[in-house]
């Protein structure tokens, strides 16, 4: 529904080129649209979090085609995001304990 009400809004906006992809970009093959650069149209609605981890479908399965250095990457990259979480905990810990030494005394 939004990305109908989206369309309205840039219809109404007096963008005329407009185009809805019924089940989104991840539905879309790749020969269903000409598309630039070298990332697939699948990844077009992919971002945040999940594109940097690698937790959509659309990533699972190009990781199934690329192989293991594919996987190895996003997996890489959820350790790192667990060390930099547990690192930024402890920091807070040890923050915590310093004001509470410089409050005792």
């Amino acid at each position: 529904m939004r990305s109908l009400a989206a369309c309205e809004l840039l219809n109404n906006a007096g963008y005329r080129n407009l185009f809805w992809v019924q089940g989104g970009f991840e539905a879309a093959e790749e020969e269903d649209f000409v598309s630039e650069g070298p990332q697939p149209l699948k990844f077009a609605g992919i971002g945040g979090v999940s594109e940097f981890l690698g937790w959509t479908d659309q990533q699972r399965a190009a990781a199934a085609k690329e192989g293991c250095g594919y996987r190895l990457l996003f997996s890489a990259r959820l350790v790192g995001v667990f060390l930099v979480a547990d690192a930024l905990f402890i920091g807070a810990q040890q923050v915590g304990h310093y004001i509470q030494d410089i409050r005792a005394h």
